[in-house]
């Protein structure tokens, strides 16, 4: 692909870019102006076009919305002081973005080698399966926060909401403490650290596709402990 048809790919794509600011916007409002927020988004798109490859499989806009929102929370780490109550809720939509990204292009790779979309039940088990995932991811995000000393109730719970959520908790950090060494070690640079993938990928020594697929894997162990609890 020739840099005059990227060039179209961006400028056919700008509202995307609008889109992705526009949702993070109401969580860091109080600490950066929309068009600021847009003029990084338009970053994360010239950076997609250039990264992005067709015979991948993947729609440029899907490929590019991933890579738009991750441009977005890597630009405010870098030029805002957030609370860290904010961080935490923006490192669970990135991760989720690098996690989904992974999952679009592994789908996007069988669909080229002849496999079939899921359907009816599969496909549904597929949805919840994903939304299980964010939500681990979500939970992970927290215990970063409370090992900074931030607790995180949204309302006063009662005591048994207050025991179930200390138990998941403790057990998430034991599942945590027991992945494998290079795992454990992303997730502590990708939550803890606040990394992207690609960052805490170079710090370790690996790609960012092999740090994507760390992360996927320690999300699935994770998975378990968070549905049997929730």
């Amino acid at each position: 692909m020739d840099s005059a048809e990227r060039a179209r790919l961006v400028e056919a794509h700008m509202d995307l870019a609008r889109k992705a600011a526009a949702m993070i916007f109401p969580r860091v409002k109080e600490h950066i102006e929309f068009e600021e927020l847009v003029a990084l988004a338009n970053t994360g798109l010239a950076e997609a076009a250039t990264r992005y490859e067709r015979d991948r499989g993947a729609t440029f806009a899907t490929f590019a919305w991933y890579r738009v929102q991750g441009s977005v929370i890597d630009g405010l780490r870098k030029q805002t002081n957030l609370p860290r109550r904010v961080w935490a809720k923006l490192v669970a939509l990135r991760a989720a973005s690098e996690y989904l990204e992974n999952r679009a292009e592994r789908e996007a790779g069988a669909a080229k080698q002849g496999a079939k979309p899921p359907e009816g039940a599969d496909a549904l088990a597929a949805v919840k399966s994903a939304m299980s995932a964010i939500r681990t991811m979500y939970m992970t995000s927290l215990e970063g926060m409370r090992e900074d000393g931030f607790d995180t109730p949204a309302a006063a719970p009662g005591p048994d909401e207050r025991i179930d959520a200390q138990r998941l908790s403790a057990k998430l950090r034991d599942a945590i403490a027991a992945l494998p060494e290079k795992e454990r070690a992303l997730m502590t640079k990708h939550y803890w650290e606040g990394k992207n993938l690609l960052e805490a990928g170079a710090e370790l020594g690996i790609s960012k596709s092999w740090a994507s697929r760390l992360h996927a894997q320690a999300v699935e162990r994770l998975r378990t402990i968070v549905d049997a609890e929730t």
